[in-house]
């Protein structure tokens, strides 16, 4: 269920006052020093012992002399860290193992947490991106594929609600190619209805969520008759085994793909791991189907053939081995299924992504485990458990008790003829179902005395006298990993802890986990209590509401949730806003981040896909220079939209999608100029949701959230929702809040589970030492830091924008080796650089410096042979590097290359912009009344090779066009010297 401050629960009950003698103890200064508590108390020691590796930044440099507030804090995570040392969710939980918690562990002794970020899919290996670990990802999703007998399947590991989301997308996708005129249902019946709701929002899909029975339908009265009559494809979402313990009807599913066009996908979340890895012998022991991931339209996969004893899957969620609840799963598909998503050049992928940016580290313990394991590890473990289940059953089933043992599985069902307490099946790590009987799974690490307890527990307390039960144990130390992974992961982890300092692209902070890492890092092999990071989550969330203006009466009215980012929270807003306004049409700038765009295509009902008019309910409005949303033409594009809906006897009303700090330079949506524009002409918003990932990360009073009523409150904005990211400002694991104006307390639309806990951890710990005051300092830094750079920039001659109050500054862009080492983010003529926390005074200087040379070589390469250019084309020249931000200079030389090669079979000048950007080092000819003679191609490489591709010439010296190539390698060949790169022929 969705962590929301609509269901914070009421503060526990004071707790008696303790004795007086021990108030006085209590009360009593500490005598220990600093000194002394390194010695005891290992959360003291890991935070002190890593400050050699620090990021210098205001407020981390105050922590190394730690203040009497900060150390009762280090004491409270002490005793925390004790105390969830020996917590367990309990031996027999279905979401989670010691074991599987263990590689953990190793986690920890690399040096991890450090910032990262698994941005774009496993395949897509951004260079000037190291900090991830998408290898090893993607390594993960191979060998799950290989074993449903895709071994080229693609996917990625993200937590379990996306990657059911994201597996149904894939399917909608592929039916929009293969059934364009037939409006798909998504169907379900054993998967959790989270799953099941949260698509069809998220999708614009129908939905049915058929009952227990469903598989005797009549086809008269079944709620699917309609749909077969229609002959509506389905997607069917199925489970292996869903939170209850419960499968799905395989054979009536089967039955239903005979009827009707289906495309099936299955949640194996749970026993992915246990299935695939069983021999055929158990399988066939068992009378489990094989599962097979196939195209349902490529791969000629049937559902309808009963003999072959297969299911046949589009898609799968596939896990097991989980360590935290919610899973982290690896979602498989065909590489062929769905639509490829479009380029995006700020990231260097194609976002195929749900989510967007992940938190590297789930996917690197899914690509450990299979390490760790291999199938016949994974084999033997399972079939460890399956004895000890057996055995278990058996005995139960001697007493007459009922229970069930799902050959799928390893769960065991147990009915009882009594209600237990709950602070006995909660420490069995039990889960009671609907029905009232308890769920039950047999984990590697069940010991005999779990054992012992449990049955004695279920027998009512009567000791169970039979003998010590010989159960078959799997330790942890019988899987170790392999000394070089390891090693090497080590080695990576190390690395980062220098190149951070300088990686300015992202707008990601690298300095909290610098210092706080270590204290973080001990908690990794630890399972956190969900009541702790319900009740501290809950908690969060309301201070944060409170934050952004809401008044105690106005309290009620907003709804919050963590997220795993920002994109998943202005999916959260956008879709919590459209149940409020179902009709109403959706506007966003052309700077918007790449995600809007993609959640509002993903939505069947925004792109009017099955509406009669097909009229799209979502405009892009355009943007100025500065990233700033044009009210004009938001007024233009909402009365046409009006004068249609007018036309067509329909509602109309407005969402707006605005933007504090748009992704590449920084930009605001003043807010309130953009409604003022619309009531000009009688318009207004109906819902305001600001993407504020990153600067309301430092401060939340920017704008105020409110009724849509109100404009404006103590002269800010008011707005209804709001959506900001942990990992960019905070540097913590990659994960968000989203709050949403919702006074009909409905759950937030698109969640379907909570986050790990592990997200609630990190943010309390984050804002114990990041107080809202200190975020400021930070801020002002940071402003500062940026100011710096600016003037360095301009005093090279380098073009240089930026928006007030914004850390990112944007300039013309720099050759490939320059974008890869400070890792730039490009987009177009322009990269941008981002004064984030750990970026020092010490880092801009190298920088601007290394700019500043890099001119130097380049110019002095120019003049070097501008005068035996000026002889060869027969008057006298100036050299000088195409700038590309320039329109009107790079439209010229646009010009001449498109004059050159209009008359010949080759036609590249789109080729030649692209690269002509792309290398910031292409130069070309003047003569002394700005006429343009020649231009030089150069390609330039991430590697610092360089070579001339293409030289155009005027034809009036053409002849000459061998010894003008001559002489401009010559020219690129001083230029190669000067800057130590690779000259290439």
């Amino acid at each position: 269920m969705a962590m929301t401050i609509s269901n914070v629960k009421p503060p526990l009950a004071q707790m008696p006052a303790p004795p007086l003698a021990l108030q006085r103890r209590i009360a009593q200064p500490q005598s220990c020093s600093i000194a002394q508590q390194e010695e005891e108390n290992p959360i003291v020691k890991a935070f002190l012992n890593g400050r050699k590796r620090w990021i210098d930044e205001p407020v981390i440099a105050k922590w190394a002399h730690p203040t009497a507030s900060m150390r009762s804090v280090l004491q409270e995570v002490h005793t925390m860290y004790n105390k969830w040392a020996g917590y367990s969710p309990g031996p027999f939980s279905p979401f989670s193992d010691p074991l599987w918690l263990h590689t953990c562990t190793w986690l920890r002794d690399i040096g991890l947490p450090w910032h990262n970020n698994n941005l774009n899919l496993p395949d897509e290996i951004d260079p000037s991106w190291p900090f991830h670990f998408k290898e090893l990802e993607r390594q993960a999703v191979l060998s799950k594929g290989a074993r449903v007998g895709d071994g080229l399947a693609a996917g990625y590991v993200c937590d379990w609600a996306e990657a059911n989301q994201y597996a149904i997308r894939a399917i909608q996708q592929e039916l929009r190619r293969q059934r364009p005129s037939q409006q798909p249902v998504l169907v379900g019946a054993r998967i959790e209805a989270s799953v099941l709701g949260s698509s069809a929002q998220l999708y614009g899909l129908d939905v049915i969520q058929l009952g227990d029975a469903w598989g005797e339908w009549n086809d008269c009265n079944s709620p699917l008759a309609d749909i077969i009559r229609d002959g509506r494809p389905i997607i069917f979402a199925a489970s292996l085994a869903n939170q209850q313990g419960e499968m799905d009807d395989f054979a009536a599913i089967q039955r239903l793909s005979a009827k009707t066009e289906l495309v099936l996908h299955v949640d194996a979340s749970r026993n992915f791991d246990y299935i695939t890895t069983l021999s055929e012998c158990s399988r066939r022991r068992l009378g489990l189907p094989r599962l097979l991931l196939q195209h349902p339209y490529l791969d000629n996969a049937s559902l309808s053939t009963p003999e072959t004893n297969i299911i046949f899957a589009a898609t799968v969620v596939a896990a097991g081995m989980n360590w935290v609840f919610p899973p982290q799963v690896a979602v498989l598909k065909h590489r062929l299924l769905g639509t490829p998503s479009s380029q995006v050049e700020y990231v260097r992928g194609t976002d195929g992504t749900l989510a967007g940016s992940r938190d590297a580290l789930g996917p690197l313990l899914v690509g450990l485990q299979e390490k760790r394991f291999g199938v016949s590890g994974i084999r033997n473990v399972y079939a460890r458990c399956s004895e000890n289940r057996d055995r278990l059953f058996e005995l139960l089933h001697s007493w007459n008790i009922a229970c069930e043992r799902p050959s799928a599985s390893l769960d065991l069902i147990v009915s009882l003829h009594r209600k237990l307490p709950a602070s006995l099946w909660l420490k069995w790590g039990a889960r009671r179902r609907n029905d009232g009987s308890y769920l039950l799974t047999m984990q590697p690490s069940v010991s005999a005395s779990d054992y012992m307890e449990v049955v004695n527990s279920i027998r009512g307390g009567r000791a169970y006298h039979i003998g010590t039960p010989s159960l078959m144990m799997t330790e942890v130390d019988e899987h170790p990993l392999d000394d070089d992974i390891l090693e090497d992961l080590k080695r990576r982890v190390t690395s980062w802890r220098e190149i951070a300092r300088h990686s300015a692209g992202y707008p990601l902070s690298h300095a909290l986990y610098s210092a706080l890492g270590p204290v973080i890092g001990l908690f990794l092999p630890l399972s956190i209590p969900t009541s702790w990071a319900e009740h501290h989550g809950n908690k969060i969330l309301q201070d944060r509401v409170r934050s952004f203006g809401v008044s105690e009466g106005e309290q009620a009215s907003f709804s919050a949730t963590f997220t795993t980012g920002s994109t998943m929270g202005n999916r959260v807003g956008l879709h919590n806003a459209l149940a409020h306004h179902p009709k109403a049409f959706v506007y966003y700038s052309s700077s918007s981040h790449y995600s809007i765009k993609k959640s509002v295509r993903d939505s069947d009902a925004l792109t009017g896909r099955w509406h009669r008019s097909k009229k799209r309910r979502y405009a892009e409005i355009v943007a100025d220079d500065f990233g700033r949303m044009v009210p004009a033409a938001l007024v233009e594009q909402a009365v046409a939209d009006r004068t249609w809906c007018d036309g067509h006897s329909e509602s109309y009303s407005i969402v707006l999608l605005a933007n504090f700090g748009t992704t590449f330079v920084g930009g605001c949506d003043d807010i309130v100029a953009l409604r003022n524009a619309l009531r000009h002409v009688e318009l207004d918003t109906a819902y305001v949701h600001v993407d504020g990932a990153l600067d309301f990360g430092f401060s939340s009073h920017n704008v105020c959230l409110g009724p849509p009523s109100l404009q404006a409150r103590d002269a800010l904005p008011v707005v209804q929702g709001v959506t900001l990211s942990h990992h960019k400002a905070w540097g913590i694991m990659v994960s968000g809040e989203v709050i949403c104006y919702n006074p009909r307390q409905r759950l937030l639309k698109t969640v379907a589970s909570r986050v790990e806990p592990r997200v609630v951890f990190e943010t309390w710990l984050a804002q114990k030492f990041y107080t809202p005051a200190e975020l400021n300092r930070l801020h002002a830094y940071c402003l500062a830091n940026a100011d710096l750079l600016r003037r360095l920039l301009q005093e090279t001659g380098i073009v240089v924008r930026w928006n007030n109050n914004s850390l990112i500054t944007f300039f013309e862009r720099l050759p490939p080796w320059m974008v890869e080492e400070y890792h730039l983010a490009p987009e177009g003529p322009w990269v941008h650089y981002i004064t984030m926390p750990h970026i020092s005074p010490k880092a801009i200087v190298r920088f601007a410096h290394a700019v500043a040379e890099w001119k130097e070589h380049f110019l002095a390469a120019l003049n070097s042979v501008t005068p035996e250019m000026s002889i060869l084309l027969g008057r006298s020249v100036k050299l000088q590097r195409i700038r590309c931000h320039d329109p009107v200079s790079f439209t010229q030389a646009v010009d001449f290359v498109k004059s050159s090669v209009q008359n010949g079979s080759e036609n590249n000048v789109d080729t030649f912009a692209e690269q002509c950007r792309r290398s910031a080092s292409s130069v070309a000819a003047f003569t002394e009344d700005s006429v343009l003679t020649a231009v030089f191609l150069i390609n330039a490489a991430t590697t610092r090779a360089v070579r001339i591709d293409r030289v155009y010439l005027d034809p009036a010296v053409d002849g000459n066009a061998d010894a003008v190539k001559t002489v401009a390698q010559k020219g690129l060949a001083r230029y190669a010297e000067l800057a130590g790169l690779t000259l290439l022929c």
